[in-house]
């Protein structure tokens, strides 16, 4: 049981420290990273006290399996939200940005056809 505790503790303090430097270096935002620092603690914590988890099951009557499977699929799933929400604004983002892109192209073929207008006037003039 140590070496396991061993291993989930090195494995947690990692993907702590890998979050940490994603940050750092500009490459993960915050907002995204704080579900993965929490997953990260709780996976340290749970390592260092793995009766938490066989506490846990009993109390809410699942075997340690169930329990760890459950746990695990709660944070895939709150991950899969959080991923959901992030792509969901993305999109919208991209429309609101296609919609006025296409206000400027449509108001710059106007203001050409404007000053084309002008300078042939002009040159008809002269």
């Amino acid at each position: 049981m140590l070496r396991i505790q061993i291993i989930t503790g090195t494995v947690s303090i990692l993907l702590l420290v890998f979050v940490f430097e994603l940050i750092r270096r500009g490459r993960l935002k915050e907002e995204y990273a704080l579900l993965w620092l929490l997953s990260g603690a709780v996976i340290l914590i749970f390592s260092i006290f793995p009766n938490l988890l066989g506490i846990m099951s009993r109390a809410m009557g699942m075997y340690y399996l169930t329990a760890l499977f459950v746990v695990s699929f709660l944070f895939l799933l709150l991950i899969v939200l959080q991923f959901s929400t992030v792509l969901s604004r993305l999109s919208e983002r991209n429309k609101d940005l296609t919609q006025e892109l296409s206000i400027l192209e449509f108001r710059f073929k106007q203001l050409d056809e404007r000053f084309h207008e002008l300078t042939n006037e002009k040159n008809e003039v002269a």
